[in-house]
C-alpha cells in the first residue's frame, strides 16, 4: 500500500513536470518590435515620431518578423496603413488595411470603419 502511494506521487510529480515543461516556449507568439513604444509615444509625447519615421520603423519590424518566421503582432499593419494615409499614400494604406484583415479577421469591423472614413475623406 505504501509502495503504491509513493509510486503515485513519483509518477504524478513526473507527469506534472513533463506537462509544465511541454507547455513552455522560447519563441514569442507575435513580434511586436517598435509598435508598443510608438503607440505609447504618440499618446504621451505627441509629435515624438512623425509618420515617415513610424512607417520606416514598422516596415523594418515586419521585415524582421518575416525573416525570423514570427507572426507580426495584431494592429501593426493597421497602424502602418494609418500612417500611410497620414502621408497621403491611400493605395498603400488600403493595402496595409487589407493585410491586417487577412491576418486578423477579428479586426474586420475596425478596418472596414477605417476604410469608410478614408473614402469619406477623399470626397
Amino acid at each position: 500500500m505504501v509502495r503504491i502511494t509513493m509510486l503515485h506521487k513519483v509518477l504524478g510529480t513526473l507527469g506534472l513536470t513533463l506537462l509544465v515543461s511541454g507547455c513552455s516556449t522560447t519563441q514569442p507568439t507575435f513580434y511586436w518590435g517598435h509598435y508598443e513604444p510608438l503607440i505609447y509615444g504618440m499618446y504621451m509625447e505627441p509629435g515624438s515620431a512623425d509618420s515617415g519615421t513610424q512607417i520606416a520603423l514598422l516596415t523594418e519590424d515586419i521585415e524582421r518578423a518575416e525573416a525570423n518566421g514570427i507572426r507580426i503582432a495584431p494592429g501593426i499593419h493597421a497602424h502602418l496603413g494609418y500612417m500611410y494615409a497620414m502621408e497621403g499614400n491611400i493605395a498603400q494604406a488600403k493595402s496595409e488595411f487589407a493585410i491586417e484583415k487577412t491576418l486578423f479577421p477579428e479586426s474586420t469591423v475596425l478596418i472596414d470603419g477605417m476604410l469608410q472614413r478614408l473614402e469619406g475623406a477623399k470626397k
